[in-house]
């Protein structure tokens, strides 16, 4: 099958969806499959064969470039596809969409974050009028694909509050747990004490993602031992930087910075569970990846999160808004090792539903799907 995965995002960026792109490619690729990429901007280093690029606009995130069309070169590629597999409303699927009906390809689109609550947290756009204006648009786009999908169910929900009653196929996002890195570090490498338990946050440094919340939390007695790993990076790590200096934090809280998914198990290894204080995601491959190196999950109940860790069993979940409750969960985490490693057993265990290999058979068997029913349209017509 020839597979076009379309995205406003890929490398030098890296976040969820250049994970979950990058990773379906190359597992789908492992399965006898053609799979390119079409996106926007320049040819970087870390480009692999077949990511087809067309010039675009760039954007302050890295990664990011928009244009609204393809190159010659690249439709010349995209007409030949099976199926197109767009990883955003907004561009891709708006593009996708134009394409597929031009040259009758099926589309696909995966709907990876809560978007309304992502366009309030970056642009402070009041929630109602994000999702009447959201709602228009989805309403356009979504009727027309030949599948939705999504890493949890929470996204049916989500768009039922938008006025949309639109199956959706549930494919959690894969994580390829046979990689490990080749990376040997140490805590001391990093200034972190080997006889401390230590947290670790992966993951960008965006406002969405709440990381002030956690540097609050250790703002309080109760965590005065407590140590914090910043795996990632993001337009807050100075304030995030400043806040930690502010607050007499610097010698507990290490920021690393950004590193490559192939060092991202170096750096797992190294911590002992993981936080997180995010309200509006999906289901972050972060998550995944902390789950698949046996470390317990102490975060928010929340629907995104509240899918995959069950409390008391592969992590901890406290109410939103409880900071009080965090913090005393995060405490127990540190000083309960008997907890830890009961949590860590049910983490392990969960990781192996989300192996990269079964999303992508889910995928296939999507992509199959929606290829079998056009062929039918197309022989009807």
């Amino acid at each position: 099958m020839r597979i076009a995965l379309l995205t406003d995002v890929y490398r030098p960026g890296v976040n969820g969806i250049v994970r979950f792109v990058s990773l379906c490619r190359s597992i789908l690729q492992e399965m006898g499959h053609q799979v390119y990429i079409f996106t926007w901007g320049p040819s970087t280093p870390e480009d692999e064969p077949n990511v087809i690029r067309t010039f675009g606009f760039p954007h302050p995130d890295p990664g990011y470039h928009f244009n609204f069309y393809y190159s010659r070169r690249a439709l010349a590629v995209l007409r030949m596809m099976d199926v197109l597999h767009a990883n955003q409303p907004l561009v891709s699927g708006w593009v996708a969409l134009r394409y597929s009906r031009r040259y009758g390809i099926p589309l696909v689109l995966t709907l990876h974050s809560r978007y309304d609550m992502l366009i309030r947290s970056r642009l402070l756009v009041p929630l109602p009028v994000t999702r009447a204006l959201l709602g228009a648009y989805l309403r356009g786009l979504l009727p027309h694909c030949d599948a939705i999908t999504s890493p949890t169910p929470t996204v049916a929900s989500f768009l039922a509050e938008l006025g949309l009653q639109i199956p959706v196929e549930v494919i959690p996002v894969g994580v390829d747990f046979r990689k490990r890195s080749e990376k040997n570090l140490t805590r001391a490498d990093i200034g972190l004490p080997s006889d401390r338990p230590v947290a670790l946050f992966l993951g960008r440094l965006v406002a969405e993602k709440n990381v002030r919340y956690l540097m609050k939390a250790l703002t309080h007695p109760a965590l005065d031992q407590a140590y914090l790993l910043i795996v990632g990076d993001g337009p807050e790590r100075p304030a995030l930087e400043a806040c930690a200096r502010k607050n007499g934090l610097s010698g507990r809280v290490c920021f690393v910075g950004q590193v490559s998914l192939e060092e991202v198990p170096a750096y797992t290894a190294l911590a002992d569970f993981c936080v997180t204080a995010s309200r509006i995601e999906m289901l972050p491959s972060a998550v995944l990846e902390a789950l698949g190196a046996g470390l317990p999950v102490l975060g928010l109940d929340v629907p995104w999160l509240r899918a995959v860790i069950q409390d008391g069993y592969n992590g901890l979940l406290v109410p939103v808004d409880d900071l009080e409750a965090f913090v005393q969960a995060w405490a127990r985490l540190m000083e309960d090792r008997d907890l830890r490693e009961r949590l860590a057993a049910g983490a392990r265990e969960t990781a192996q539903e989300y192996d990269a290999r079964r999303m992508a058979d889910r995928l296939v068997a999507c992509y199959e799907r929606v290829l079998c029913g056009n062929r039918t349209r197309m022989n009807a017509d």
